[in-house]
């Protein structure tokens, strides 16, 4: 297979990108007649320009994870791209080693009656959606409980010093083949700062090493939090 150019793939993405704005910008399907906005449907010509945006929200997360999965010293923050947010700075803690309820908030089981939801949405629903998102079904949901907070990296930090990169009974098989194939000892947007069993930690954004921030969600896969659930029940119940 001939790839084409970079030279080539730029021209050609300029020139989907003048289109587009074109269309948005000229096309009478998306002017306003009474000031009150449109509705795009999926009846309405321009239907598949909304498809076009939420397509190119997928590949900047699915971006986002490769680039933060690349070696540091071979990415850098385009000069365009804002800084990481104030708030990251604010909740960084200086402890190495996070105190729950100083460094990340405690986490406390809230009881969640079942009842029966619906889900999926109308056709006519003012927003774009993918096909497996319409039709209605309804799902009965027993008793059950949540956590009050989103796990933060401070209460995982607790199923990692306690081995639970180590202990097979906590993940599935798919799980454990996964852990042992990607070597798997904590997660791994984490990143060691001392001798290894120190367990001390930062945390790599897209562009950047930070001090860890104890009380933000972690970033984890399914088999990950899978196996911190069933680690969780053991040592609640």
């Amino acid at each position: 297979m001939v790839w084409p150019t970079v030279s080539e793939v730029y021209e050609y993405r300029k020139d989907v990108y003048d289109t587009v704005v074109n269309v948005i910008m000229n096309h009478p399907s998306l002017d306003s007649e009474d000031g009150k906005g449109i509705v795009v449907n999926q009846e309405h010509p321009m239907w598949s320009l909304f498809m076009g945006f939420e397509h190119e929200r997928i590949h900047l997360e699915t971006s986002s994870v490769l680039f933060r999965e690349t070696p540091i010293e071979l990415v850098q923050r385009p000069e365009s791209w804002p800084g990481l947010h104030p708030s990251v700075y604010e909740s960084i803690s200086k402890a190495s080693k996070p105190i729950e309820g100083e460094d990340y908030p405690s986490n406390e089981m809230l009881p969640v009656n079942g009842e029966e939801v619906q889900l999926g949405k109308p056709l006519d629903f003012p927003s774009y959606g993918w096909d497996n998102e319409y039709g209605t079904r309804t799902v009965s949901t027993p008793n059950f409980q949540a956590s009050k907070h989103m796990i933060t990296n401070g209460e995982y930090y607790q199923f990692v010093v306690e081995g639970g990169y180590r202990n097979k009974d906590y993940w599935c098989e798919d799980g454990w083949a996964w852990r042992k194939h990607r070597n798997m000892k904590w997660p791994f947007f984490w990143t060691p700062l001392g001798p290894q069993g120190s367990h001390e930690y930062g945390l790599r954004t897209i562009f950047e090493e930070i001090p860890m921030p104890w009380s933000f969600p972690v970033d984890v896969t399914y088999y990950e939090s899978k196996a911190f659930c069933r680690w969780k029940v053991s040592i609640t119940y």
